[in-house]
């Protein structure tokens, strides 16, 4: 099954590659993806429909085709990301990391998983070991040239929230199908990332109340961002809990084309 175009919005103004990045979202049924301005201008947002193959040639060829029917060559950009969304993932200081032990760290954490990749984050000094599709990963790769694979905690870790954390504690809080993603900031410094399953929205509070409680985020001036499929009621339930909270929408600063105002940015904070 060939990707289709389910969502595009996208400029017209021409920007060379080198002053865009480029982000790309793995899901089970496609992938979504963003073109950034080296200057913080959204400049292109869309989604593919449909199951990835598998057989790695003929992800590459889809991936390929898909790109250009929408009118983006995939090479020269100043930085491309390739996001994969894992449920089981640890980090590991880089002073101890041993790529042979890959497996046994996931073992730690209660993963059998057998498709394993390594992200390493140099702003934490550690590498982020999860699990997930390497085949499927490697077909991305190959289909486009200098795409660095991260997870989405390597994502969070690498947010700007260090320095937003120096003023108060902030918690935030990705959701999507059965999983919440959760990192906490405090001092200026990220202290947790880690996937949480849920088998409803009660679950799901009773979790970030834990955490909460285990990293002292009672404070008065605590502050708590959700993104991802972040809906109303689930809004709602969480924002007593906290003096302060709000939708995260990721890091672009401005736009050109007004389509952009009906895009529910939230929703993909990890890409943008």
């Amino acid at each position: 099954m060939s990707y289709s175009c389910k969502t595009l919005i996208a400029t017209g103004n021409e920007v060379a590659a080198h002053e865009k990045r480029l982000s790309i979202c793995l899901r089970v049924d496609g992938f979504s993806f963003s073109e950034l301005g080296t200057s913080g201008v959204l400049l292109t947002f869309g989604e593919a429909e449909g199951r990835h193959a598998t057989s790695m040639t003929t992800v590459i060829a889809e991936v390929k085709t898909f790109f250009a029917s929408v009118g983006i060559r995939p090479l020269g950009y100043a930085s491309i990301e390739l996001i994969l969304l894992s449920d089981h993932s640890t980090w590991v200081p880089d002073e101890l990391y041993t790529p042979a032990a890959n497996r046994q760290y996931l073992k730690l954490v209660g993963s059998d998983a057998t498709a394993i990749i390594a992200s390493p984050c140099p702003s934490l000094k550690s590498t982020a070991v999860y699990a997930a599709d390497d085949a499927l990963a490697t077909a991305f790769k190959v289909a486009i040239p200098g795409a660095k694979v991260i997870n989405q905690h390597v994502r969070l870790a690498s947010q700007p929230f260090c320095s937003r954390s120096k003023g108060h504690p902030v918690l935030l809080a990705h959701w999507r199908q059965g999983r919440v993603d959760f990192a906490v900031y405090r001092d200026g410094v990220y202290h947790f990332g880690n996937t949480i399953a849920y088998a409803n929205d009660s679950e799901a509070l009773f979790h970030t109340v834990e955490i909460i409680k285990s990293f002292g985020l009672e404070a008065s001036d605590t502050e708590l961002l959700m993104c991802g499929d972040a809906t109303r009621e689930r809004f709602s339930l969480l924002r007593p809990y906290f003096p302060t909270a709000n939708l995260f929408t990721g890091h672009h600063t401005s736009f050109i084309n007004p389509a952009f105002k009906t895009l529910h940015t939230y929703r993909h904070a990890l890409i943008l």
